[in-house]
């Protein structure tokens, strides 16, 4: 009696089972890594993003009132909401968001939030637009 493949007998035998499940595994433990990588590219774009939209109503905050102003996320919506829309980076549970501001300079800091895979690192983004921290995902 053949114990292997046949056309004629349903299900599968251990082996081949074990042989799946096996694959699985492998297929796993490549694509989990990468997935939470790219999870966290992604949220490293929304962070640069939500950062372009607070330079540029630091920058319209200025040459409206003639300068910068210093704020974090409890304060973004009532010192910059008037020139962006501040709403969803102000209630962004990824990332603490910070700017640091004299009268012709500022420095916007945003803080990975505890949590995450790269808590505690940071993007940083001045003024005249140079990128710099710690965030690497």
């Amino acid at each position: 009696m053949n114990k292997g493949f046949s056309l004629g007998k349903k299900g599968f035998t251990l082996v081949e089972l074990i042989v799946v499940v096996i694959v699985i595994g492998i297929l796993a433990t490549v694509a989990i890594p990468q997935y939470l990588k790219a999870t966290e590219r992604a949220k490293g774009g929304k962070a640069r993003n939500a950062m372009g939209l607070i330079a540029s109503a630091e920058n319209l905050r200025r040459a409206d009132l003639d300068a910068y102003v210093a704020c974090a996320n409890g304060t973004l919506i009532a010192n910059l909401g008037d020139y962006v829309e501040m709403n969803a980076i102000a209630a962004d549970a990824d990332w603490d968001y910070a700017v640091v501001a004299a009268a012709t300079t500022f420095t916007i800091t945003a803080t990975r939030a505890a949590g995450g895979g790269n808590a505690g690192e940071t993007l940083t983004l001045n003024q005249i637009g140079v990128w710099g921290g710690t965030f690497t995902p």
